[in-house]
């Protein structure tokens, strides 16, 4: 009765777990060892490690057999999500997938009994995480060398340790929360080259010796550094004097213009009229480097899948 049981269980968690692989690499996610791609990975090699406990290889039709299960999901599915879009390299991850867990495994399991005599026959948490995450051995296949139960918290432990992880904390070097938000002139006239403005402060800039360069205007036409695009380039025109714009940052609303010669400590620019100049040659040069890394992007994305970002 309880084998019966254990054989229905093992048929409804490969479906599933294969239901769940299917949306999930389709929405962009790969197989990995950390993260959101770690939980893929884990399902995905559950399900190996099934077919080969009940021997189910040869009855499904190998990987082909496999590839089928999920096409089926596709069918079944179409009522709720829609048709889905063709993925061509769907089927050589998963075979690539199941290739790592043939040799991951054989490579590893020397690791995984040294550490299991080392352990004395019993395993940790940690062990646990790093047998899967940095030598990429199954839990399923852990628990059948080592003879023990996978841990009820263990994928727990392993989605909240994922969750500690996370970037650092920018550091902010400059104050400009009392200043007005900088209107982004590139926005509504991407070509335009030249423009005025209002100067409003210069801070001292705290990379480059506290030098008094970082010129604040009430509008600006030059793009500073961010979403993976360099900035512009230029000129101003401040009370007569040429400042070169050698870099443009952008500092919480506001947009600052690192110029090449210190401002007086004397010299207050509230209110000050100023002229300015974009480089148009570097400018349309970013811009074409912009859109020729959208026209890769997207030709990768066709060609290889949405796991490409």
């Amino acid at each position: 009765m309880k084998a019966g049981i254990q054989i229905m269980k093992d048929v409804f968690i490969v479906l599933d777990h294969t239901r769940t692989i299917l949306i999930c690499i389709s929405d962009g996610s790969l197989p990995s060892n950390v993260g959101g791609g770690g939980n893929v990975r884990n399902i995905l090699r559950r399900v190996f490690f099934i077919l080969k406990k009940n021997d189910w290889w040869n009855c499904v039709g190998g990987i082909d057999g496999l590839l089928e299960i999920f096409e089926a999901h596709k069918v079944d599915l179409e009522g709720v999500y829609g048709k889905f879009a063709e993925y061509k390299s769907f089927g050589e991850i998963i075979k690539v997938e199941h290739d790592r867990w043939l040799h991951t495994d054989d490579v590893q399991a020397d690791n995984l009994k040294k550490l299991i005599a080392k352990k004395k026959g019993t395993l940790k948490i940690d062990d646990w995480i790093t047998c899967i995450q940095s030598w990429g051995i199954s839990a399923d296949t852990i628990s059948e060398v080592a003879k023990l139960p996978i841990p009820g918290n263990l994928y727990y432990e392993i989605a909240t340790r994922a969750e500690r992880v996370g970037k650092k904390a920018e550091t902010i070097l400059y104050s400009t929360v009392h200043l007005p938000e900088t209107e982004n002139l590139y926005y509504k006239d991407s070509h335009a080259l030249t423009f005025e403005a209002e100067g409003l402060t210069v801070f001292a800039n705290v990379l480059d010796q506290g030098k008094r360069n970082l010129v604040i205007l009430n509008k600006s036409l030059f793009y500073p550094t961010s979403g993976g695009q360099m900035n512009d380039t230029g000129k101003l025109v401040m009370n007569g004097v040429t400042y070169n714009v050698i870099d443009c940052i952008k500092v919480g609303k506001v947009v600052m213009h690192v110029v090449d010669m210190v401002i007086p400590d004397d010299m207050d620019i509230a209110g000050v009229k100023v002229e300015g100049f974009v480089d148009g040659a570097r400018r349309t040069q970013l811009m074409a480097h912009h859109t020729g890394t959208h026209v890769v992007f997207a030709a990768c994305r066709q060609a290889l899948g949405p796991h490409i970002w």
